[in-house]
């Protein structure tokens, strides 16, 4: 690992060589409409436009299984069907900025979905290839919601990322984590840090970790979740949350690790020419469990919100070791309801005392 710090007012210089190789994604308002004026991951050609605090109302997830992706295309002619690439340019070599501890943990959790897998996901393992992760470690809890203490996803980052860097004051610290990382911090605006540069990384990120944990009294060290959540599945703790539910798909929308999906097929009126379309699905939708026959495997409300947490905390966790929720807060920040995922942890824990 190699640690090296920049001015901050050399980091122009650092984000336009970036530019010269690779296409910038960032957190950013230019461009981005949204009804809570968050910023949103986007190009940016500039790095003024870049939104350094907070946390931005969606997650780099949409740069690796872009909603509404075109996965091919087809075109039929005297009964010959020729295949041709979707849209997507998988070779593309990209660098995404400011990515915060909760989200770095989210994308090593997509890793284990769709490159860890006996069927392999060929767009979304190109794409991550190709692509520089840029941390940015917080000195502070981003906004009220934020739980990463909870699932141990942040403050701060130790894998998943080729540079993480850490706010200090008139310098941002940064350390490497890949060797592609260790190549960029050969630059001459990067220089050696000293002992007290280490120390000042050292007590912001403590501060935000302390900040955190007093805020969030939700403990999960020590806590078999998964054997907790066994027996409390026909509890009926979950009604008043579903009955609070209104379906609206937030939740999911903006977790970074939900990846649900379903595959569209869109063709011209004379079936001559077509496409196979991947766009963001939700487990809390009614028409997502349902089967053939018009069965429904989870027919009412109660039973798909259930469904959510529990393959956060219990599914996921028995299939690949570990919990696919990161702490981020964003299902908190954006329910409709105001329904809050600690708050049912703790009952869940409460219960079982």
């Amino acid at each position: 690992m190699m640690q090296r710090k920049i001015k901050k007012k050399d980091f122009k210089k650092f984000f336009n060589d970036l530019r010269k190789v690779y296409k910038v994604y960032a957190p950013t308002r230019k461009g981005t409409i949204t009804a809570y004026n968050f910023g949103d991951f986007a190009l940016v050609d500039d790095v003024q436009w870049v939104e350094f605090k907070g946390n931005p109302i969606s997650s780099p997830k949409k740069l690796f299984m872009p909603d509404g992706q075109t996965l091919f295309k087809y075109e039929k002619k005297d009964e010959e069907v020729t295949l041709k690439e979707g849209e997507q340019n998988w070779e593309e070599k990209r660098a995404v900025f400011a990515v915060r501890p909760c989200d770095i943990a989210a994308i090593a959790k997509l890793d284990k979905v769709f490159e860890k897998r006996s069927q392999d996901d060929p767009s979304y393992q190109q794409t991550r290839r190709n692509t520089l992760i840029i941390g940015l470690s917080c000195n502070e809890a981003v906004d009220e919601y934020c739980f990463c203490t909870v699932t141990g996803d942040g403050p701060d980052a130790e894998t998943g990322y080729d540079l993480l860097m850490t706010d200090i004051g008139e310098e941002y610290f940064i350390r490497s984590g890949s060797p592609a990382g260790e190549r960029l911090l050969e630059k001459k605006y990067f220089t050696e840090v000293t002992p007290e540069d280490l120390q000042a990384r050292t007590e912001k990120v403590a501060g935000a970790r302390k900040e955190l944990e007093e805020r969030n009294k939700l403990d999960l060290k020590g806590v078999d979740i998964k054997a907790i959540l066994e027996k409390k599945f026909d509890s009926p703790m979950w009604d008043k949350y579903g009955d609070r539910c209104v379906t609206c798909g937030g939740c999911t929308m903006t977790c970074p690790s939900c990846h649900c999906f379903t595959i569209l097929d869109k063709a011209n009126m004379a079936q001559t020419e077509g496409k196979k379309v991947r766009i963001w699905d939700s487990c809390h939708f009614e028409k997502f469990s349902q089967m053939a026959g018009s069965s429904e495997v989870r027919p009412n409300k109660t039973s798909r919100l259930k469904h959510r947490l529990y393959d956060k905390f219990y599914y996921k966790h028995k299939q690949y070791g570990v919990s696919f929720c990161t702490g981020c807060g964003r299902c908190v920040r954006h329910c409709q309801s105001e329904i809050d995922i600690r708050t049912a942890l703790q009952e869940v824990l409460d219960d079982e005392k």
